[in-house]
């Protein structure tokens, strides 16, 4: 099939020659037999003594000379005249060539008969058959697997020399700061690298990480030459895409090879794998979901081939809730989360991207789209590494829908409960579809607070169906601008726009409606931001004079406001659902006092950190 992206390796290629460059290390520890499974041989290892070490019986049966035997058959029986009983395993007498079976015989007044004639050494094993001493039992560079550990024994190996890695992370750019340090804007704190080195560890790596390495080659040079010479392995943290300040590939093709930049993966599409003495040299992007996809699928694969246990990790099969695209000729891996509803389990995504870390910790396992998949449909089964124990999934409930800080707090609210509750993120109409196809245990979903919303939003999709609905957040809407607005400056000034479906969307419509606007004539009507905060943004910096945002949005901002109306965020169960333990409680929690307060609370400490930075 051919390639769509030709300036990138394939991510079953780049594996491959990454393995091809760099065999497996030559540092090993000596462990016992019973501790090497798992393990990668450091050398090869040779039997102590042949196996059988005699020539021995296959079966039960008698031991015989062949010669004796030509004619026997079931209608010409012969006697055997001369002969020695012997069961499987033990040595042939001296002077016999071959071993009957005993099925093949019958006693007659204490004198066998057969009926099948004897060639010569049948049904016999030869000295050595299996092995010989001193011949290869394993050779190096070989995974040690649970039944490798009976043959190790038998042939008399005891130890095993298996390898260990030592791994040299560095971080660079000039825009980060360590740990325990705000960054200032525009600066990010260095997270990769204290990552990396926590999953390494895992496998058993021993990890050293390096200070922080501004965007400069010949500080890049300097530390990267000295982990080169400490380690086995070296990563550096970010600087192998293709940006001003990206000097990875610079630095390490004048120090080594280049043996890929880019591989067709996502997220981790730029990274870099050289070879400075000899030494892989593994460069990884910065963003940190792709940073984790290259640690799991590049690192951890590396480490793997060089005797380093992979992380346990559960597989699921389950059903996708709804349709994935994906490119052909990409390798992609997509966050999840797993939840059972209604007997079957479904896995619902997360948003995807390099940067979006909080899909991760949202989720609780991946799939994998490979390369020569457009995408997966609807009910699908996929295969889910999870990353999560499997007895978790049980008591997981799945929220799709609009993702908000109530939303969080409800989950606070199950936990104490012993659930754990997932939102994946979807808008209200993707909400809806997924509660009609039952695909989740509830529905996030915003609305304008109008029976028409509620009516063309929600009913006319769940036609039949008996819905709980739990009102979790109301909140003021309104247009907000920097200066005076009215209606006769409006279709002169430039506007930021909420999508389609949205609440402020239908608000403002209404509103345009009423007054007799044509929103045709708006400037910016069609610009769309996805949050409020990028509304008060666009407003404030002045890309834009006019959005609609909440009224705590526009006081924070100080923007002026006008009224619009009112957004209400509802969970939607249906009511057939309800009996299921998890459910009810989460129907519970969403209507108890205690998830009340949570809010008002955490709308005090909001409240109080706006309060700390205006002073």
């Amino acid at each position: 099939m051919p390639r769509r992206y030709l300036n990138l390796t394939p991510l079953p290629e780049a594996l491959a020659a990454m393995r091809r460059a760099f065999p497996p290390s030559d540092h090993a520890e000596t462990v016992p037999l019973r501790l090497a499974v798992g393990r990668v041989t450091a050398e090869p290892l040779y039997a102590e003594y042949s196996v059988p070490e005699v020539d021995i019986a296959k079966f039960d049966g008698y031991a015989v000379k062949s010669r004796d035997t030509p004619g026997a058959q079931d209608q010409r029986p012969l006697p055997l005249l001369e002969y020695a009983r012997i069961n499987t395993g033990e040595m042939l007498p001296p002077a016999f060539d071959a071993v009957v079976m005993v099925e093949d015989t019958w006693d007659d007044g204490g004198t066998p008969w057969i009926r099948k004639s004897a060639a010569p050494w049948q049904n016999v094993r030869h000295a050595g058959e299996d092995i010989r001493a001193g011949e290869l039992v394993l050779p190096k560079g070989h995974r040690i697997r649970p039944f490798d550990l009976g043959a190790l024994a038998t042939y008399g190996i005891t130890r095993i020399a298996v390898r260990s890695v030592r791994v040299g992370i560095i971080p660079t750019g000039s825009d980060l700061v360590p740990l325990g340090v705000a960054p200032a804007p525009g600066q990010t704190i260095e997270t990769n690298t204290l990552m990396a080195e926590a999953y390494l560890t895992r496998m058993g790596a021993t990890c050293h990480r390096y200070g922080i390495v501004p965007d400069d080659p010949d500080l890049i040079r300097s530390v990267l030459e000295a982990a080169v010479a400490e380690n086995d392995l070296v990563i550096l943290s970010a600087g192998s895409s293709a940006g001003s300040r990206d000097f990875s590939r610079d630095v390490v093709g004048a120090l080594g090879e280049i043996i890929f930049h880019g591989i067709a993966v996502r997220p981790g599409k730029p990274v870099l794998l050289a070879s400075v003495d000899s030494k892989p040299v593994l460069g990884m992007p910065g963003y940190p979901v792709a940073a984790q996809t290259v640690l799991r699928e590049v690192a951890g694969n590396l480490l793997a081939w060089w005797g380093l246990p992979a992380l346990p990790g559960e597989e699921l099969d389950v059903r996708l809730s709804r349709r994935l695209a994906s490119d052909l000729g990409f390798d992609e891996f997509v966050p999840v989360s797993v939840g059972r509803v209604d007997g079957t389990c479904f896995a619902t995504p997360h948003p995807r991207g390099g940067g979006i870390q909080m899909a991760v910790v949202r989720a609780n396992g991946y799939i994998h789209i490979p390369a020569e998949r457009e995408g997966i449909e609807a009910g699908e089964e996929v295969r889910v590494r999870l990353t999560v124990p499997s007895a978790s999934i049980p008591r997981t409930l799945i929220c799709v829908g609009v993702r908000d800080p109530t939303i969080a707090e409800l989950g606070n609210c199950l936990a104490d409960a012993g659930y754990l509750l997932h939102c994946c993120k979807a808008s209200t109409m993707g909400a809806v579809l997924a509660l009609r196809a039952k695909t989740c245990h509830a529905a996030s979903v915003s609305l304008a607070e109008t029976e028409a919303a509620w009516n063309d939003r929600v009913l006319r999709y769940l036609p039949g169906v008996d819905l709980l609905r739990v009102q979790v957040a109301r909140t003021e809407l309104g247009l907000v601008s920097a200066g005076d607005l009215d209606t006769d400056t409006l279709a002169s000034l430039r506007f930021v726009n909420h999508p389609k479906g949205t609440a402020a969307r239908a608000l403002l419509d209404a509103w345009l409606d009423r007054e007799g606007i044509d929103a045709g004539s708006i400037a910016g009507y069609g610009h769309e931001v996805k949050t409020p905060a990028a509304v008060a943004a666009a407003v404030g910096n002045g890309f834009a004079d006019a959005g609609v945002c909440p009224a705590a949005t526009a006081r924070e901002a100080g923007l002026r406001f006008i009224p619009l109306g009112y957004e209400t965020r509802d969970l939607l169960v249906r009511e057939e659902l309800a009996a299921d333990e998890g459910v009810a409680c989460l129907i519970r929690s969403a209507r108890s006092p205690e998830f009340g307060e949570r809010l008002r609370s955490l709308a005090r400490c909001h409240a109080d950190r706006q309060a700390a930075r205006a002073g």
